[in-house]
């Protein structure tokens, strides 16, 4: 599924790089988890009168546990069908919709109706020879997506230390997350983990088993080595795949529509100028200047302002713009003009994380640390629906020095788009191999999200089955499908937002029966490999 690929992005565009560790330390506990709600799922599920199997979390609490955890099992089959909802309908078909928007300029909808039709006539019309063939189609994309990002990493492999050292660092200091903290972080961290490989929701329990088996214990055993494949070896190809390319942090912020360049810039004001001998940055992964000349800021006893050039208020105007700085000394004021040199605010550049507002609203942010010595890039956010209400068609940003001894570095001044998701996976591949992203990836994703609606339609039904019987599937299944035309035209805040909602519910009655329940599986266990052990169970048969 999409969690492998897009969820990756998600988890360092939110968190930073550092969120990777914490995806990998999820990872090998998952590979726990994963083992006993298997085994579990595996031993307790039952057989209806038509010869079909159907097991879970809700079977192992009912069957496992005395009659009085019946709720339990209650709120679980509940939380799994508003699960299915956002983990598969609204999220496969918002990341699918994005990718192919993004590059094809496809509109959202229709990525959403085609998601529908196929997915409808699996899901509700049973012609599973639509599923076969995805089913064969997406283990090949899944080895050709792994060998590629593979292949990247041993092409760069002399900058894979410089990558593991930032998603370490990171990792402990939060400098690269949206929101600068620790815990922010390992927060996303988590949330994706779980999100990729399932462990500790007990969905995949669900089909782990339909296994044909005598030996729950084997099929714990196979479900365990799916956070190790998902989380520990996939999910690790792709983030180094978009920390090698370095957008991670404000680099994940890539140019729009304007670039202004300090190539030929021509100044007539006391204390600026553009130079082309400045001091190179120290980033190994990341590039924080372009071309061959910057803005210089050398300031005595003057205190001179400096407009940058104007930027226009398109339609297209994502209202982000990023500027690179490199305090040498002293401080710098950012202030912000309308085109018709209205003022609207003013922010110190080496301040963390400022606002304008105005009549409790804000309408101006910068995100970003200037660091000494160093370069760095700053983010200015500006609220779109001020700049329309109050008709700004171009925006100005001025600088000033406000000490007399000032020594500043400018360069970069653009607008930029945030890349998140499927986007920021697909452009960090073709940084490396032109058209893997944006062609290959692109289309792989579709057939991704298609897989996995029909997966987890299947977890869904196997709960309305458990809670209303056969009479509630229909209505389930229209419901599912329906919510993959809502999914693919929501924004991708919302939908990860309810889609990590409901997966986090999941959690809690699966959890308490896995604390109440795993000594079970601990015997089991021993009882199964005295049994190998002694030649009483065959390792083959």
């Amino acid at each position: 599924g999409l969690g492998n690929i897009a969820g990756v992005a998600i988890a360092i565009a939110m968190g930073g790089p550092g969120a990777i560790l914490w995806m990998w330390i999820v990872g090998i506990l998952g590979m726990a988890t994963k083992y006993v709600e298997c085994a579990l799922g595996t031993h307790y599920r039952e057989e209806d009168k038509d010869g079909v199997v159907h097991g879970g979390p809700m079977y192992y609490i009912s069957n496992g546990l005395s009659s009085k955890f019946k709720p339990l099992a209650i709120f679980y089959a509940v939380a799994i069908g508003l699960a299915s909802f956002g983990a598969a309908s609204l999220f496969q078909s918002n990341q699918a919709a994005e990718a192919l928007n993004v590059y094809y300029n496809v509109p959202k909808i229709w990525t959403g109706i085609a998601l529908f039709i196929l997915a409808s006539v699996v899901i509700i019309g049973g012609i599973k020879r639509i599923g076969q063939v995805a089913s064969k189609i997406v283990p090949l994309m899944c080895v050709i997506y792994v060998v590629g990002a593979l292949a990247i990493c041993l092409l760069n492999i002399h900058l894979i230390p410089d990558a593991l050292a930032v998603i370490i660092s990171d990792a402990f200091t939060g400098s690269a997350a949206a929101g600068g903290t620790i815990g922010t972080v390992i927060i996303w961290g988590v949330r994706r983990a779980i999100f990729s490989n399932e462990a500790g929701l007990g969905s995949a329990a669900i089909a782990h088993a339909a296994v044909k088996t005598d030996y729950p214990i084997r099929e714990g055993i196979v479900a365990s080595v799916g956070p190790l494949i998902d989380t520990i070896i996939v999910c690790t190809c792709t983030a180094l795949v978009i920390v090698l390319s370095g957008f991670y942090g404000n680099e994940m912020y890539q140019p729009g529509q304007q670039l202004i360049s300090f190539e030929q810039t021509t100044l007539a004001r006391p204390g600026w100028r553009a130079v082309k001998d400045f001091p190179a940055s120290s980033h190994k992964l990341q590039t924080l200047t372009d071309g061959q000349s910057v803005l210089e800021l050398r300031s005595t006893h003057h205190r001179v302002p400096y407009a940058l050039p104007t930027i226009p208020v398109t339609k297209n105007f994502s209202g982000l713009l990023r500027l690179s700085t490199y305090p040498v000394n002293g401080e710098v004021s950012l202030m912000v003009y309308s085109g018709r040199g209205k003022f609207i605010g003013q922010v110190q550049l080496s301040a963390k994380n400022q606002s304008i507002t105005q009549n409790n609203q804000e309408i101006f942010t910068i995100n970003g640390e200037t660091t000494p010595q160093k370069w760095s890039s700053q983010i200015m956010t500006f609220n779109t629906e001020y700049l329309k209400t109050q008709n700004i068609s171009s925006i100005i940003i001025q600088l000033a020095p406000k000490t007399p001894n000032t020594h500043w570095y400018f360069d970069r001044y653009q607008d930029v788009v945030k890349l998140a998701g499927i986007g920021l996976t697909t452009a960090s591949f073709d940084q490396f191999i032109k058209g893997f992203g944006s062609v290959f990836i692109v289309f792989a994703v579709f057939f991704f999200a298609y897989s996995t609606l029909i997966t987890w339609s299947y977890y869904g039904e196997t709960a309305i089955l458990f809670l209303f019987g056969p009479k509630g599937v229909l209505p389930y299944k229209a419901l599912f499908v329906l919510l993959i035309l809502v999914g693919a035209v929501e924004s991708l805040d919302t939908v990860i937002n309810f889609s990590d909602a409901m997966i986090g519910l999941l959690v809690i009655p699966n959890m308490i029966a896995l604390l109440f329940l795993h000594p079970k599986v601990k015997q089991w266990t021993t009882d199964y490999y005295e049994k190998l052990k002694t030649g009483e169970i065959k390792a083959f048969n």
